[in-house]
């Protein structure tokens, strides 16, 4: 009797738990994204149109922002991902900072741009016909001289004698951008699961070496690595299936090997 009595009371507590979720808003059709500090929040939603919404926290519209399409360009993404928005990192005046992708599907060319909430091009980062944009990018606080840092990959060619290229950028370096880079600084991966490679994106947190532990804290690899990579490689092929722990200094993350 006591055992059904406690399993009634636990399924009222869950009940009432679940019960305490509750729907605010839906973005509809749109791909919306989060900004979030200690003092504000921001929703940020892609239109088909090639704009970007962006919403406060109480979901009223705070700004459109019109993306600068290059002539021949057809077709935008914006992913939201680390860095994609920020408001301190790549300039100081305080407004938004987004990194859009823009496509020309006619001759398969990419670009990166850097624009404002205002909707004005800061930066073209492919401005040389013969290079494009190779789908990553990574920010970075460069612990030795004390400077914020920019990494773009890019390519010569969108086919298999492409040449990678990765470019670097120097960026202001102010107390507000330190802080926003070092909330946003995390580890990432890819792909996970894998079965060869685990790429993993350099926190740039001074840090040069990467290890990997098994379940039980054995360390099975390491390899150390370049502040300036911002992507680092690593060969586990060789591991035995199951659940590791990557880690970059006092940062960690888990990965699951195939």
């Amino acid at each position: 009797m006591k055992k059904l009595l406690f399993s009634a009371v636990a399924l009222m507590a869950a009940n009432f738990a679940f019960a305490q979720l509750a729907l605010e808003h839906t973005f509809t059709n749109e791909d919306t994204f989060v900004y979030s500090t200690s003092t504000e929040t921001f929703y940020i939603s892609k239109t088909t149109d090639h704009k970007l919404k962006i919403f406060n926290s109480d979901y009223s519209l705070y700004k459109t922002v019109n993306i600068p399409m290059p002539a021949t360009f057809n077709r935008s993404d914006f992913y939201g991902e680390e860095f994609s928005i920020s408001k301190n990192i790549f300039n100081t005046d305080g407004k938004f900072e987004f990194m859009v992708s823009v496509f020309n599907d006619a001759q398969n060319y990419y670009k990166l741009l850097l624009i404002n909430e205002d909707g004005t091009l800061i930066k073209d980062f492919h401005t040389n016909p013969n290079t494009f944009y190779g789908g990553e990018f990574h920010v970075f606080h460069d612990a030795t001289t004390n400077t914020n840092k920019l990494t773009v990959r890019g390519a010569t060619a969108f086919n298999i004698n492409s040449i990678p290229l990765t470019d670097v950028y120097g960026l202001p370096t102010t107390v507000l951008a330190a802080k926003e880079i070092q909330a946003g600084s995390k580890l990432s991966a890819f792909p996970i699961p894998t079965n060869k490679i685990l790429n993993v994106m350099n926190p740039g947190s001074g840090a040069n070496k990467i290890e990997v532990f098994d379940v039980t804290g054995k360390l099975v690899l390491n390899k150390s690595f370049s502040a300036s990579e911002g992507k680092i490689s690593i060969d586990v092929e060789r591991l035995p299936k199951g659940i590791y722990i990557y880690k970059i200094g006092d940062l960690s993350s888990k990965f699951m090997k195939n």
